[in-house]
């Protein structure tokens, strides 16, 4: 397979890995049974031998054309919560239910006027604790979190004096603040609500210090990031794994864009026109200045397929192209980041991981790394 070739079928999936998401089932434009062993094993080693560059360079070739999503390519995520006009307050209502370590809040959002399910897993301990909030990917299920599902954060920070909360339902939404209300995606308010809001329902529900963090992966991993550097005054430390820092370059926007369309959204509704001020506020890799003195943390795989990517995706030839696409997406992003911050002299830390797909194995890798990183911030 020519390198041209390879530089195409990079593009070509990177389209498909947003337009699959989870669900291999929704493919419409290549049907891996039709390529063979040989064909497969070429495709596979051709995508995973691709330099440092590739993928940005793949899409940055459209131009600012966007990809055609086509017939077919749509992979539902949940169905948000309604709005209700008479939520006026932001409060802790009940806990729904509970599972073991993990408590179910459901609370109000004035902001979004509707309701909203957090994930905490409270410390252990029987002092006062700072506050850890986790960000989910794109996904964002209410009925289990995937740093849960997949993080088994419970278990993973049983032995750790800190609050864990992980808010559910932001559903392809990007944890941000939308300019308007989406049909399918909903009335998304939520940097104004993990912002504004929830640290006071926490406070009033836990033993808290004024101490806390916030970190995620994919998707969160961004929004973590944009959060930590635009509200220094909240958080004291950061950790992002598997996210992409920049909304301004193609690659950024072309991923936003498609996580966001192939969930029925429509990505104008989120900052308006690509290129608008609000999509310049987030394009954190511009403006970091905010994490200076903060803990940052960052991890990336690097699209190589490795032993644990193996077990995740088995023979399943179509999901492991998506997750080598994306993470190779992710770094290179995370390369340009930690560019942008030696740039600025802003302390950090930074993994590679020597090999790693998009998926929970990757994000978890480092995620004991990231923790003891951010620590010392959390107990100062």
């Amino acid at each position: 397979m020519s390198f041209a070739r390879l530089r195409l079928a990079a593009a070509g999936a990177l389209t498909l890995a947003l337009t699959l998401g989870a669900s291999p089932a929704l493919a419409q434009g290549i049907d891996p049974s039709s390529l063979g062993e040989e064909g497969a094993g070429s495709l596979i080693d051709g995508l995973g031998s691709l330099p440092v560059g590739s993928v940005a360079g793949s899409v940055g070739s459209v131009g600012s054309a966007d990809f055609p999503l086509g017939e077919g390519s749509s992979s539902p995520v949940g169905e948000p919560r309604p709005v209700d006009p008479s939520i006026t307050e932001s409060e802790f209502l009940r806990v729904e239910r509970t599972a073991g370590d993990y408590e179910y809040w459901l609370v109000t959002s004035a902001a979004m006027q509707r309701e909203v399910i957090v994930e905490v897993v409270a410390s252990r301990g029987e002092d006062t604790a700072p506050v850890l909030y986790l960000l989910d990917g794109v996904g964002s299920p209410e009925s289990s979190t995937g740093w849960r599902g997949s993080g088994e954060i419970a278990d993973r920070m049983a032995d750790e004096d800190v609050h864990v909360v992980n808010p559910a339902g932001a559903y392809a939404a990007y944890w941000t603040d939308w300019e308007a209300e989406d049909p399918t995606l909903g009335y998304n308010q939520w940097e104004t609500f993990l912002t504004e809001e929830l640290p006071g329902i926490v406070d009033s529900q836990l033993d808290t210090t004024e101490k806390s963090a916030i970190g995620g992966i994919s998707m969160g991993g961004q929004a973590a990031m944009h959060l930590a550097a635009t509200y220094p005054e909240l958080y004291d430390g950061v950790m992002s794994f598997s996210g992409n820092y920049s909304t301004m370059d193609q690659l950024g926007y072309q991923t936003i864009r498609l996580s966001v369309e192939t969930r029925g959204g429509d990505v104008d509704n989120m900052w308006g026109p690509h290129g608008s001020e609000r999509w310049r506020e987030n394009d954190t890799i511009s403006h970091p200045e905010g994490l200076r003195g903060k803990a940052v943390y960052f991890s990336s795989g690097n699209g190589e397929v490795g032993p644990e990517d193996r077990e995740v995706y088995g023979d399943d030839l179509q999901d492991l192209a998506v997750g080598l696409v994306l993470e190779r997406g992710v770094l290179e992003g995370t390369k340009a980041f930690e560019r942008a911050l030696d740039r600025e002299g802003i302390e950090h830390r930074v993994d590679y991981a020597p090999t790693g797909l998009h998926n929970w194995s990757t994000f978890m890798r480092y995620f004991d790394e990231g923790w003891e990183h951010i620590k010392p911030a959390l107990q100062g």
